[in-house]
């Protein structure tokens, strides 16, 4: 009794591993922009508690000192002035 042989035709070891290395390589980049993502939103909001926290605490600021400020509109609410006696 004579068994019939099937061949099975393997792809080669180079392309799996080429395939295996550039889904290691992506998965890496994945990961690399999910954390770089959570760092930004985790430093967004800490920027956020300590404006919340800031204002609820003081709410002014007594003395400000800018070296260089450029500004495009500039609205003033009070004016104070010196007045010579």
């Amino acid at each position: 009794m004579k068994r019939e042989r099937t061949e099975m035709a393997y792809p080669k070891t180079g392309a799996q591993l080429a395939f295996a290395r550039a889904a290691t390589a992506l998965a890496a980049v994945g990961v690399g922009t999910v954390a770089i993502g959570s760092l930004a939103i985790g430093a967004m909001a800490i920027g956020r508690l300590a404006v919340k926290h800031f204002a609820l605490k003081r709410g002014a600021i007594d003395r400000l000192v800018i070296h260089e400020l450029e500004v495009g509109r500039l609205r003033v609410r009070e004016l104070i002035t010196d007045e010579k006696s």
